[in-house]
């Protein structure tokens, strides 16, 4: 476990005065890193066994969006295994003034890299040190729904600062993709307090399309969007947003 004070940087502030969404995230995964390394289970630890981690699902739950007046973001992170296939991470978080932000949780599946298949937890040997209980409940699966009725089409290019120590598209780049193809009233005057993704495929430099497509919802509102390749249509991945 580890919990750490991060000050909220000037340049991931956006123009309404709250955190950038990509930014909370790449604070998140500095905690993984740091915390994942105390069990030589980092993944350029990892790699050096010829195994990784690779993201299957997220959950950002947040119950006040952090801004730029809190000063600093408290967050506590620690891992425990989910059903003995993923590792579950889960995050905590509280700004300057004490007051809890919100949770986020990470599924992530431990891959061997020769036979490319996943590992199941109990059978390796690197896990000893995140295979004890923590959460006394754990958090309900991710489920995205399929997107049925695109309304909104956004392109993207992988850029070289996209990818990631695995040579693949960083996770932070899907969600910074998906979040911006809203509509710009959306972006201006609301904030993403509930985003769930799965994750279906690597995305490696190429293009890609977001598509877009705007649900029911009785509180704030709500999209789902899909992740796919430019050419050949395959999805790589899948997300929900709610915006209050």
């Amino acid at each position: 476990m580890t919990e750490i004070e991060n000050q909220i940087p000037f340049s991931g502030i956006d123009p309404k005065g709250r955190l950038k969404f990509g930014v909370l995230l790449e604070m998140f995964q500095e905690m993984a890193d740091i915390d994942a390394s105390k069990y030589n289970l980092s993944v350029r630890q990892t790699l050096e066994h010829n195994v990784t981690w690779f993201l299957r699902k997220y959950r950002i739950d947040l119950q006040k969006y952090p801004l730029k007046e809190d000063g600093t973001i408290r967050i506590k992170t620690y891992a425990e295994p989910y059903h003995n296939l993923y590792s579950l991470r889960s995050y905590k978080l509280w700004n300057g003034a004490g007051d809890f932000l919100g949770s986020a949780y990470t599924w992530w599946v431990l891959l061997d890299l020769k036979r490319e298949r996943p590992i199941r937890l109990d059978k390796s040997e690197l896990m000893t040190g995140f295979m004890e209980r923590i959460s006394e409940v754990l958090p309900e699966d991710v489920r995205v729904p399929e997107l049925t009725d695109p309304q909104i089409e956004e392109k993207w290019k992988v850029r070289w600062q996209d990818l990631d120590v695995n040579d693949h598209t960083n996770h932070a780049v899907f969600f910074n993709w998906a979040l911006d193809t809203v509509p710009d009233k959306v972006s201006e005057g609301l904030a993403p307090v509930h985003v769930e993704s799965e994750f279906l495929h690597a995305i490696p430099r190429t293009r890609v399309r977001c598509l877009t497509q705007e649900m029911l919802c009785s509180e704030g509102r709500r999209f789902l969007h899909s992740l796919r390749h430019m050419e050949d249509d395959t999805e790589y991945a899948k997300l929900s947003s709610l915006w209050k």
